[in-house]
C-alpha cells in the first residue's frame, strides 16, 4: 500500500509542474481562451493554449516515466504501466506533429510566388521534410519502445502471477 501511494504522487506533482511551466504565473483565469499564433510565410496558425498544456503533460509525464522506468530495469509493474501511458500520449503527439508538418512540406513543382502564369519554380529545400522524416524516426522508436516494455510487463504480470499460487 505504501508503494502504491508512493505512486500516485508522481503524477500529481508533475501534472502541478506541468502547470506551472505551461502558467508561472498562477492565473486560473478559466474563461480566457488565450491562443498561440504562429506565422509561418504568409499563414497564421493558431493554436489554442491547453493543447500546449497537453504537450507539456505529455513530454514531462514520457520523459520522467522514461527515467523511471529505466531505473527500475522495468521490474516495477506501476512504473511500467504509467511508462505506457505516456508513451502512448508521447505517440498521440507525434502524429499530430507529423499531420501538420506533412501539410507544411512544399512538393517541388508548386508556384507560390509569383502567380501562375509565371514559370514553375522548382522548390529543393524544405526544411519540413527533415522535420516529418525525424518525427517519422521517434515515431518508430515510440511504438518499438511500447511493444517492448509490454511485452516485459506481461512477463513480470505472469512471473508473480505464477510466484502466488
Amino acid at each position: 500500500m505504501k508503494i502504491l501511494k508512493k505512486e500516485i504522487i508522481w503524477p500529481v506533482a508533475l501534472l502541478i509542474i506541468s502547470y506551472l511551466i505551461y502558467n508561472p504565473d498562477l492565473s486560473f483565469n478559466s474563461n480566457n481562451k488565450s491562443t498561440i499564433d504562429i506565422n509561418i510565410h504568409d499563414t497564421y496558425f493558431v493554436i489554442e493554449s491547453l493543447n500546449i498544456l497537453f504537450l507539456i503533460i505529455a513530454v514531462l509525464f514520457f520523459i520522467v516515466y522514461l527515467v523511471r522506468t529505466i531505473a527500475s530495469r522495468l521490474k516495477n509493474n506501476i512504473i511500467n504501466g504509467m511508462f505506457l501511458f505516456s508513451n502512448i500520449l508521447m505517440i498521440i503527439v507525434v502524429a499530430y506533429i507529423i499531420k501538420i508538418t506533412r501539410l507544411l512540406i512544399v512538393e517541388a513543382g508548386w508556384t507560390i510566388y509569383p502567380p501562375p502564369s509565371a514559370n514553375i519554380q522548382i522548390h529543393e529545400d524544405n526544411s519540413m521534410k527533415n522535420i516529418f522524416r525525424i518525427a517519422i524516426g521517434i515515431q518508430i522508436f515510440l511504438v518499438i519502445t511500447l511493444i517492448l516494455v509490454a511485452v516485459k510487463t506481461a512477463i513480470n504480470i505472469k512471473k508473480t502471477k505464477a510466484s502466488k499460487i
